[in-house]
């Protein structure tokens, strides 16, 4: 066996090798510009993986720190549609790896490839998915900065089969919550002149600078991926990615009615907004596109709506974090423009005929996953093997928040009596009297030195389920 048959992706690893003395490695899935992807299976389980791997030669610091942050960063989102990371270390020479669970489908980039633009149901039934990832994953500090067709990979669910959105690759995402960047590194290693995403998806600021972003950015590329999902065509025309950045600094995006007339024109928009330049003209949270995307979703996908919306009023108590953000407040819906369908232009696609997306594909097993250059789909693993995620630091720290807090307010109660005890005792003395006459409060026997409404039980909040 020659050495470029014993080793996959460039790695000192071979067909049949045992990680970690757990993971029996099969073949390569997926490869990339800085990252590779095996499939294994786990020894004792005999349940089937994804690890993720970076190359021997690019693993700077910079990128170790990014992958490692990803794993952290993608283990935070308490939500279905990201790929869930099941384990995460260090081989035994120093090599990063990432353990996720293994799933079979396509990503929309091959969808699109291979079967065309989607009906506008389906299209908004995925982007509502993805909604509701990125409602998490900002809820828990993180912003993606990479979303596009490539990195939404498409499956089924394990109950009735339907299609399953999960978002993948957090290896360029942005992190606020320090917890998650606790690792010895600088906190932001994005400098300001740095550009990070895909130009085709990326948003004016964060073209100009991928450290100063928010969330807000990650809606512009749901608008950007949507618009290509209904027409099968970016928004903004352009022959490369220095074009396309030129294009999303200073042109208007295309019309999506121009090249889909099937397309409602309250659906347009909705895509219009995602795609203005003016970051506070935009949807302000992934909520609030989802609920603008309600009109043209099936019903089922409107359940990723009602779960947002559980989740925003669900009683919690939140610690502050003191993270700096660009984010501004929340402001209300914008009138809805009223748009006319257009007339159909030379070229202009028709609508894509009734069918449901086409997941699994039968020769998929024999050909490795298709990805862009630099990225590497993770591939993901039965939930059968997912074990209910053990407490993590936030629940921890409420918990001794809790016991601070009444041990706190135990020992002022205890001093409030001791306090009445000592001024009924000396009531009757001269100090009294001259406290009286200095302004002091001076409650007569019996008076109490609180009220109904301070004595009541306070309440410590509940740690988030």
């Amino acid at each position: 066996m020659s050495a470029s048959e014993a080793t996959l992706g460039g790695l000192p690893i071979a067909s049949g090798d045992v990680l970690l003395k757990k993971y029996r490695v099969e073949r390569l899935i997926g490869e990339g510009g800085t990252g590779v992807v095996l499939s294994a299976t786990h020894v004792q389980l005999e349940q089937r993986v994804a690890i993720k791997f970076l190359r021997r030669a690019l693993a700077s610091d910079e990128l170790r720190t990014r992958f490692e942050r990803e794993a952290r960063a993608m283990g935070k989102i308490e939500s279905d549609h990201v790929v869930l990371v099941l384990d995460a270390g260090a081989l035994e020479d120093g090599a990063p790896y990432m353990v996720m669970e293994y799933l079979d489908g396509r990503d929309l980039a091959r969808v699109l490839k291979e079967d065309g633009p989607l009906p506008i149901e389906e299209a908004v039934d995925c982007m509502l998915q993805v909604c509701e990832a990125l409602h998490q994953a900002h809820a828990a500090g993180i912003v993606h900065r990479d979303l596009k067709p490539a990195n939404l990979f498409l499956t089924r669910h394990p109950e009735d089969g339907a299609v399953h959105v999960k978002v993948l690759d957090f290896g360029i995402s942005k992190i606020l919550d320090r917890e998650l960047t606790d690792d010895g590194m600088p906190h932001e290693v994005t400098t300001a002149f740095t550009t990070l995403g895909s130009p085709r998806y990326m948003a004016p600021e964060q073209i100009k600078s991928s450290k100063d972003v928010d969330g807000r950015a990650d809606l512009w590329s749901v608008g950007a991926v949507l618009f290509q999902l209904v027409t099968g065509k970016h928004a903004f025309d352009a022959e490369g990615n220095i074009q396309a950045s030129v294009a999303v600094l200073t042109a208007e995006p295309r019309r999506l009615c121009e090249l889909a007339p099937h397309a409602p024109s309250g659906l347009e928009a909705v895509v219009s907004r995602c795609l203005v330049k003016d970051v506070t003209k935009r949807y302000q949270s992934a909520t609030e596109l989802a609920d603008a995307l309600r009109p043209f979703a099936s019903d089922r996908a409107k359940d990723s709506l009602d779960r947002m919306e559980r989740a925003k009023q669900a009683p919690c108590l939140r610690i502050a974090l003191g993270v700096a953000s660009t984010s501004t407040p929340p402001r209300g819906p914008l009138p809805e423009e009223r748009l006319e369908p257009a007339a159909p232009v030379p070229g202009a696609r028709e609508a894509p005929t009734e069918r449901k997306i086409r997941v699994d594909d039968a020769a998929a097993a024999n050909r490795g996953v298709t990805i862009d250059p630099a990225d590497v789909p993770p591939a993901r693993l039965s939930r059968d093997l997912v074990a209910p995620p053990p407490a993590t630091k936030e629940r921890t720290s409420l918990l001794v928040l809790a016991a601070v807090g009444f041990g706190a307010f135990a020992v002022i109660l205890g001093g409030i009596v001791a306090f009445e005890y000592v001024t009924r005792t000396k009531s009757a003395s001269p100090a009294s009297t001259a406290a009286s006459q200095m302004g002091l409060s001076s409650d007569g026997p019996g008076s109490p030195l609180w009220t109904d409404s301070t004595s009541a039980p306070l309440d410590a909040g509940k740690p988030r389920p």
